[in-house]
């Protein structure tokens, strides 16, 4: 139809489109009334007109001015406009293009592992990288009426068909999009090219299938590609393709000067120039942008976390593999991977000895697969279970040390960490069987053998830790020996418990006879343990002495605990000095005599440099009536920095009706900042009806901050029944810029509360009404 219309315009000599549309609009007999626009579309546009009529009016006017038959083209013209109309160009509508996977982007890591919160989009957001940009420059020039072809090279799932995916949707949803694949994806690109309308996305993921093939086939579509990007009556296409480096290199090599043919001579031009690479890694900026999205995703974040050296979209696109490829094994692959997930489940380090795998898989195994194996079923499902996927790791990665690390007596493998997160998530209540936990006692690795013995006792499994735990080497060595005797005397094997704790006492570790000797104890095997206590203190433990002395204390064996005390006091540790002390004051009412023996031992432990001493003496000594005494502990007290030592210095005198000397006491703590001796004088004055001078102390407290005094003072003076002195001391209470506790925020309210109800009835209502305004605000 559109042959026809352009020949029969040129032989009416290429009319302007005011005239054509001038001379259709004066013959009333044409059904048909096209506009300019509509007529160009028409004579040069590819697109098929909307109404028959205006078509046939075109064809109609034309071909008077060219000499043509109008009564022969005008319904000639109307088939073929049926036909055209009848023929759908190949490709959907991109508005209708909604699943990505159905064009090959792969899918994402699964959300289950990652997240308890709403569903997530089915892919991940997207992270634009540099490439995109220049994606989005050549779709603006298709979209400005020009054809373009760009292949995106890159390895295994570094991002090339998402970025595709993403340029579509940035295309107006009217444009279409052809995807060849059926039944073949070349023959099904040949057999529709020719019917491309203008407009189309020609989707060409994994290009070597319709570009590097066996036949001429893909040399043939590669030449009608070429045609297709500088046909004027289809333009604009805009052709995306993906390839790996491999195969780009293949297409675009030179032939060798004496070679015979030149097998790609048309996919190379066609490619010439239109590369288009997608790192494979992250760089530095794009791990900045991913940083900022990833709280937009948790797939990213995970991603983010977990990826190796920036292989964001691998691990992105491998995990789904992954569990694909785990999910599908055969029985003893599955089994392997299984036997690598439970084990570090349970415990053991990333790097996985190759016998503890294969002793271990064993038992995942039921008699049915195992008599069904080939004889060679493990190094086949290892070859299985170590094939990378989509650029990243496989199920299971062989470690190879580096230059200049020693090399392993036997491999090791280090299982995904995707399918280790799996692992936890779907497999925590499987019990591991029991061939794995053998195959730790025989080949786990001695850093990791501590904690698998810790997850076995945890379990029940007590043979197995005792096991583990004596096979332990490194610096776990001694405390997995003291566990394994733990563990022993628990079960009542008392001699065998022994026999390890000796042996991590011997490798160094003092404790150990000490905490023997605390089960010991605990068991009411008094003469053994108290020998293992003399051990261990004469080995270096200092706490061992203390340590008895406190179990002794506790089963009521006071006075061999005392002697114990008195070891640990006479080794320097100043606690047990002050203990023993405290043993004695308490006997100290029943026996006088004890008192300068007490004191003889809190002077030990003072010069011993405990700082708590000097003021718990002075105390038990005022609490026991030897009040003289104690003012020179308190002393003591103050001069090794107890800030309260002198208030309570005070306080304990003026309890004792000597005022006038807790008054000199409070005055040197008021002179070291304690603004509360302040306010604590004034009370004891106040106590004593000493009225002006507990005024004068409060006065002194309030100037220094204290806003309790002044409250205090309000309520002292309004006792006395001066209410305008007592109100003037509350305004200072609550105008104060101290901010007290929230008692003492009580304790102002309502004496505010107080002043206001007083000054009411004394009707000074205006005094009353500033007051209840401060009351507010306080």
């Amino acid at each position: 139809m559109k042959d026809l219309l352009f020949e029969v315009y040129t032989a009416a000599d290429e009319p302007s489109l005011d005239a054509i549309a001038m001379a259709i609009a004066d013959d009333d007999s044409l059904l048909g009334a096209p506009g300019r626009d509509t007529i160009r579309r028409c004579i040069s546009d590819q697109s098929v007109p909307t109404q028959r009529a205006d078509a046939v009016a075109v064809a109609v006017v034309l071909a008077r001015w060219a000499g043509w038959d109008t009564d022969a083209l005008a319904p000639q013209i109307g088939e073929l406009w049926i036909k055209a109309r009848l023929t759908t160009p190949p490709g959907d509508p991109l508005a209708a293009v909604t699943d990505p996977f159905a064009l090959g982007v792969h899918h994402a890591i699964s959300t289950d592992l990652l997240s308890t919160g709403p569903p997530l989009p089915l892919l991940p957001v997207y992270v634009e990288r540099d490439h995109d940009a220049r994606l989005r420059a050549i779709a603006d020039e298709a979209k400005g009426g020009v054809s373009r072809l760009v292949i995106l090279t890159g390895g295994s799932s570094t991002g090339k068909t998402r970025a595709c995916w993403e340029l579509l949707r940035y295309l107006p949803g009217d444009w279409r999009l052809w995807h060849p694949f059926d039944p073949v994806p070349v023959e099904a690109a040949l057999g529709a090219i020719e019917r491309i309308a203008p407009r189309t996305v020609v989707w060409l993921n994994e290009a070597q299938h319709y570009l590097l093939t066996a036949s001429d086939l893909g040399e043939r579509l590669a030449a009608k590609l070429r045609t297709l990007l500088v046909d004027p009556g289809r333009t604009p296409v805009l052709i995306l393709g993906t390839l790996w480096p491999h195969n780009w290199r293949t297409l675009t090599a030179q032939p060798s000067d004496d070679a015979d043919d030149d097998p790609h001579a048309q996919a190379r031009v066609l490619l010439a120039g239109r590369g288009l690479i997608i790192p494979a890694d992250f760089g530095s900026s794009d791990l900045r942008t991913l940083a900022d999205r990833a709280h937009m995703d948790t797939r990213l974040a995970y991603a983010a976390n977990h990826a190796e050296s920036g292989a964001i979209t691998q691990y992105l696109a491998g995990g789904p593999a992954l569990l694909e490829r785990y999910t599908t094994a055969n029985a003893g692959a599955r089994a392997l991977v299984e036997a690598a997930m439970d084990a570090r489940q349970v415990g053991h380090g990333p790097a996985l000895p190759l016998a503890l795998l294969e002793g271990g898989a064993t038992g995942y195994l039921n008699d049915a697969q195992w008599d069904l194996l080939d004889e060679e079923w493990f190094e086949q499902a290892l070859a299985y279970s170590a094939k990378p996927l989509r650029g990243a790791r496989g199920m299971l990665t062989l470690i190879r040390p580096r230059t200049g690390q020693p090399a392993a007596a036997q491999p090791h493998y280090r299982l995904a960490d995707y399918l280790e997160q799996h692992g936890r998530h779907h497999r925590l209540p499987n019990r591991p069987p029991a061939t794995l936990w053998n195959a730790f006692i025989e080949h786990a690795a001695d850093s990791d053998r501590f904690a698998l013995a810790n997850t076995a006792r945890e379990r029940g499994l007590l043979r197995i830790a005792c096991s583990l735990y004596v096979t332990t080497r490194g610096k776990d060595r001694t405390s997995a020996w003291q566990e394994a005797g733990d563990l022993l005397a628990d079960a009542g094997r008392w001699d065998e418990a022994l026999a390890w704790f000796e042996r991590a006492a011997d490798a160094g570790d003092v404790g150990a006879l000490h905490w023997a000797a605390n089960l010991l104890a605990a068991a009411g095997r008094w003469d053994e343990a108290l020998t293992l206590y003399e051990r261990a203190a004469d080995g270096g433990d200092t706490d061992a002495l203390r340590g008895a002395a406190l179990r002794l204390a506790n089963a009521g064996r006071l006075d061999e605990a005392l002697t114990w005390y008195v070891r640990a006091a006479n080794s320097g540790d100043t606690w047990a000095l002050r203990r023993v002390a405290t043993w004695l004051v308490y006997d100290a009412p029943r026996q006088p005599g004890l008192w300068a023996e007490a004191l003889a031992w809190l002077e030990r432990a003072t010069d011993a440099g405990d700082t708590k001493t000097p003021g718990w003496a002075a105390d038990c000594l005022a609490e026991n009536g030897r009040l003289n005494e104690a003012l020179t502990w308190y002393e003591r007290a103050a001069e090794g920095g107890d800030t309260e030592a002198l208030r309570a210095a005070a306080d304990r005198l003026a309890k004792a009706s000597r005022l006038d000397e807790a008054l000199t006491w409070y005055e040197r703590a008021a002179e070291g900042g304690d603004t509360e001796a302040l306010r604590r004088a004034a009370d004891q004055l106040a106590w004593a009806e000493r009225w002006e001078e507990a005024l004068a102390w409060y006065e002194r407290a309030g100037r220094a901050g204290n806003t309790q005094a002044l409250v205090s003072a309000a309520d002292l003076v309004a006792r006395a029944g001066h209410l305008d002195a007592a109100i003037t001391w509350i305004a200072g209470a609550a105008e104060g810029g101290h901010r007290p506790e929230s008692g003492l925020a009580l304790k102002r309210w309502l004496a505010l509360d107080w002043a206001v109800d007083e000054l009411t009835k004394a009707r000074r209502t205006d005094e009353a009404e500033t007051l209840s305004a401060l009351r507010l605000g306080a």
